[in-house]
């Protein structure tokens, strides 16, 4: 079966269960797993509108015509033109498509401005949140997602081994995110998946840092966290390179990290529950004496988000299943010193996980 058509029959089973007559999406993730379309237009209304019976269609632009006809597996479009108002259009649309007075889950990433027009053209219609109804579905990975992550992580771990090669004291952080971000695009990367992070000595102890000013100096760890996009699926890999010879104490937070995540990638199995393999990871940890400077959960998923379910912490519920997707990334963060953080992606198999990412995890010492 067609995948778009089996993820459409899959959402109407959840829509005839909730009483809903239709998913309005957004430009967005849930747009591009829908339809194949993954154009997003700033400032523009198109929507794909997804009935519970009937041909789904797009509301858009008359300049993305050719785009849609090339990317989304469904074809039926109402396109407005500029001289055109795209609510009178869309009220139109769904008057003669007789779902006016209907009930419609609206895709949470729309914007505000645009619902409240959409309301005020259809003031019968009930729009509800999309919320958790693509969450099952986009929870568990297809081979084919799972590829192109692979092709992600490949083109990071690519990165990685060219830029040990590269750094040196000297340069400043942003110098050092500018070349990986333009080896991720030599080696086909849409983007990156987010800012990228090059986190220098004392700045390596800020978890979210991203890059600034400060230049690298000999006797440094430098956190590098980032990712790569291909054809829209994310990846997201730290690696901690120290540049210079590391103190003694730097070594050891280390390999405390590394063993910590390993045991993580040792646990991550089917039938286990997230919060068990955020409890593993955390309890080494604390066992070492670095509990408190363990500030953030183990992990989180991606896909065609660099952040979603499911999520690895503590208090996480969800059961793991073969084809789940999601970091495993503990650190140590030391306030005013240094900061360490290794991260692998990994994907859950029938007897445990395996790594996307095949970059060492050794202590690196450029």
């Amino acid at each position: 079966m067609n995948i778009y058509k089996f993820r459409l029959d899959y959402v109407r089973e959840k829509m005839k269960k909730e009483d809903i007559d239709g998913i309005v999406l957004f430009p967005s993730s849930n747009l591009y797993y829908m339809t194949g379309f993954k154009t997003f237009p700033e400032g523009r209304l198109l929507l794909a509108v997804l009935p519970v019976e009937g041909e789904p269609f797009f509301v858009a632009p008359k300049l993305y015509e050719s785009q849609i006809k090339k990317d989304s597996y469904y074809q039926e479009m109402i396109l407005w033109k500029d001289e055109e108002n795209p609510y009178e259009v869309l009220k139109n649309t769904m008057e003669e498509k007789g779902i006016d007075k209907s009930k419609l889950a609206v895709d949470d990433t729309m914007w505000a401005e645009q619902l409240l027009h959409m309301a005020e053209v259809l003031p019968e219609q009930e729009f509800v949140p999309l919320g958790n109804m693509l969450n099952g579905l986009r929870l568990i990975k297809s081979q084919e997602e799972i590829e192109k992550i692979q092709k992600s992580s490949d083109i990071v771990d690519g990165v990685i081994e060219e830029l040990k090669k590269y750094i040196k004291p000297g340069m400043t952080e942003i110098e050092v995110a500018a070349f990986m971000e333009f080896e991720m695009r030599k080696r086909g990367s849409e983007g990156p998946s987010f800012d990228t992070i090059v986190g220098s000595g004392i700045n390596g102890a800020l978890p979210h840092y991203n890059a600034g000013q400060k230049k690298i100096e000999s006797g440094e760890f430098v956190v590098l966290d980032f990712g790569a996009t291909y054809e829209g699926y994310c990846s997201d890999t730290t690696r901690t390179l120290a540049v210079g010879e590391p103190s003694e104490k730097m070594k050891e937070v280390y390999n405390i990290v590394k063993e910590a995540q390993e045991l993580g990638v040792k646990t991550a199995r089917p039938g286990i529950k997230a919060k068990e393999v955020d409890k593993a990871v955390r309890n080494y940890i604390e066992e070492k004496g670095y509990g408190e400077y363990f500030t953030h959960r183990t992990g989180h998923g991606l896909g065609l988000q660099v952040h979603e379910d499911p999520y690895i912490s503590g208090v996480s519920e969800i059961v793991l299943e073969t084809g789940m997707v999601f970091s495993i990334e503990p650190g140590i963060y030391l306030e005013g010193e240094f900061g360490v953080r290794i991260e692998d992606i990994v994907v859950v198999t029938e007897d445990g996980c395996e790594r996307f990412n095949k970059t060492s995890k050794e202590l690196t010492i450029i």
